[in-house]
């Protein structure tokens, strides 16, 4: 009797953990799908991205927001040209996230792209508000402001 509750006490336990386990194994899998799509954006593969990114959208995980994925895709549409798309997904980023610093970075200069410059200074301003002059999400686009 004893050695039939110690069996089904182990049972148990080695279960449960490898359950755990695959739980947390499926975030990590989600975290490595990102970078994967972060490499892709870098080698201008933006169409293989967006479709990688695309299955990220609905994902809960630890090493991303949705903010993330969605800036990350508008991203990857204004490098493509498509900047109706781009503009649809930062905006979907800033309602996830209002104070999201990427989308708030690459939606301002986006506008700058497209000559509304008066929208790119709202961005940086908010950008300022949020994190100051001295963070690289506000250097960036200012840098990007006055190059263009």
């Amino acid at each position: 009797m004893k050695k039939i509750l110690i069996t089904i006490l182990v049972s148990f336990i080695v279960s449960t953990s490898y359950s755990a386990g695959t739980d947390s194994g499926n975030e990590t899998n989600y975290g490595k799908d990102f970078k994967s799509a972060i490499k892709l954006i870098s080698k201008k593969k933006y169409d293989n991205a967006i479709e990688k990114l695309m299955d990220l959208v609905d994902v809960s995980s630890s090493d991303f927001t949705k903010a993330d994925v969605l800036n990350e895709i508008g991203f990857a549409f204004r490098k493509n040209n498509d900047l109706d798309n781009a503009s649809k997904y930062y905006l979907m980023a800033l309602k996830e996230d209002p104070n999201h610093l990427g989308a708030l970075e690459y939606q301002g200069e986006m506008f700058v792209d497209l000559g509304q410059k008066d929208k790119a200074l709202a961005n940086l301003n908010q950008l300022k508000d949020l994190v100051g002059e001295e963070n690289s999400f506000y250097k960036e686009l200012e840098s990007y402001i006055s190059r263009n």
